[in-house]
């Protein structure tokens, strides 16, 4: 049975709502009596759902509410009353719905099953959302879009560089449906883009042997999510706007449109303006899209998050029972870097470093970067002969490659000639023992069988 906490006084159409709700399994908690603040204060579970007549507390709605809203701060309010006008603004952010009594006569169950879909939305949102740490002010800011945008049905475009989590906040934005399909639009062949989103008949092209669903149909009634939508071609585009403007798709070979119920959600590392500006995105389009926008910073522009996001992929990722910690050094070492793939490098540079390190406490030395500019490699210190041997037709990971392989023998060379020992070899780098245990197997390199 659905809870629902309702506060009035004896009318007849508070008698009205009770038969109602009585009728169709809600659980109705009455509150006749005289209300007062430690009188809600003091109640030690609060219905989801909460109905309020705002005629019967003509005086004191707002002050009532103000503690209900503070107290519970998820609970839905449905607020009703004869003419809501006399009100006026004492009841904005106070209420989640409001409606007059003619009204509510006729609407009250349709009401109260938005107002269970939203909770249960919430309570989704509320885990999807856990996903997205961070207490800066840009994500606090985020936070209370991604609230907003859940509860309407228009596009939504998100933009942000790679590796932000663009995936989790259309997620979160999404909540509220039980279908969420994805798309990457960078990963689908040009050719056939318009098959994969809208499907085909049997026969509509060579090889189309039978009939086939297109992702827009498979999204229907739920929503869809446009990875890179700065990757789709112009000639999908096109078909993208139809679904946009009329919600109907027409498959490839097909007579006969189709309607379809999606929410649309688009993200994009791209500038989308700067793209409609050099006609290699249509301009129609990106208006159609940018609705409700959203934005994510990247992980350099934020680093107040980056503790929190190290801390939770900590918990995420160490063995049950463990209780890893970053020490101050390493805390600012990680403050310190670029982050150029953003959350998903964190993530990976944590991974790494329960990997390769089992000390309880981790020391900056055990934090490994991959990336160029936050890069631990060992070099001789003497490489200008090997930098001299790079010509122009040798690719990154060529280099890169070559570069890791004169390092293992530097190591192996060093560690021979001090008789094996590793300590030792350590000192005379100017590194921490563990430090280059970590390297060494980073390198994939056996002390006792390759020095």
């Amino acid at each position: 049975m659905t809870p629902v906490d309702f506060f009035t006084q004896e009318t007849q159409t508070s008698s009205f709502i009770q038969d109602v709700l009585s009728s169709v399994n809600y659980d109705v908690n009455m509150h006749i009596e005289k209300v007062s603040e430690s009188s809600l204060r003091g109640l030690s579970s609060l219905a989801s759902i909460v109905l309020w007549d705002l005629d019967s507390f003509v005086n004191d709605n707002e002050k009532y509410l103000k503690v209900i809203r503070s107290r519970f701060p998820d609970s839905m309010i449905f607020a009703y009353g004869e003419d809501l006008t006399i009100y006026g603004s004492s009841l904005n952010g106070l209420t989640d719905t409001s409606m007059n009594v003619a009204a509510l006569r006729v609407h009250l169950m349709s009401k109260l099953s938005d107002l269970k879909r939203i909770i249960a939305a919430r309570e989704t949102f509320r885990d999807r959302m856990s996903h997205l740490v961070g207490s800066s002010a840009s994500m606090e800011i985020l936070r209370k879009n991604i609230l907003q945008a859940m509860i309407h049905t228009s596009p939504v475009l998100i933009q942000g560089e790679t590796g932000v989590g663009k995936e989790l906040i259309a997620r979160a934005v999404a909540c509220m449906y039980d279908k969420f399909i994805t798309v990457n639009c960078s990963a689908i062949p040009e050719n056939l883009f318009e098959s994969e989103l809208f499907g085909h008949v049997r026969g509509a092209f060579t090889g189309a042997q039978t009939d086939r669903m297109g992702l827009f149909e498979a999204a229907d009634g739920g929503a869809i999510f446009l990875d890179e939508i700065g990757d789709m071609p112009l000639h999908t585009q096109v078909k993208l706007l139809r679904v946009l403007q009329n919600k109907e798709i027409r498959p490839i070979g097909a007579n006969k449109v189709k309607h379809v119920n999606v929410r649309v959600i688009a993200a994009t590392n791209r500038n989308l303006k700067q793209a409609v500006a050099e006609k290699k995105f249509r301009e129609d389009l990106y208006y159609r899209l940018n609705v409700i926008p959203l934005s994510i910073s990247p992980l350099r522009n934020r680093t107040e998050d980056i503790v929190d996001l190290a801390n939770y992929f900590l918990r995420q990722y160490q063995n049950e029972g463990d209780n890893r910690v970053l020490s101050p050094e390493a805390i600012q070492k990680l403050k310190k870097h670029r982050w150029p793939g953003n959350i998903r490098e964190l993530e990976n540079l944590i991974q790494r470093t329960l990997c390769f390190t089992s000390a309880n406490i981790i020391q900056p030395e055990d934090l490994q970067f991959d990336t160029e500019d936050g890069c631990e490699t060992i070099l001789p210190q003497d490489n200008t002969v090997y930098l001299s041997t790079i010509n122009s037709s040798v690719t990154y990971d060529e280099f890169r490659e070559a570069q890791l392989e004169q390092e293992r023998e530097f190591l192996k060379k060093r560690i021979a000639q001090n008789g094996g020992s590793v300590s030792v070899t350590a000192k005379q780098l100017g590194l921490i023992r563990t430090a280059l245990y970590n390297r060494l197997r980073r390198l994939d390199i056996d002390v006792k069988k390759d020095c």
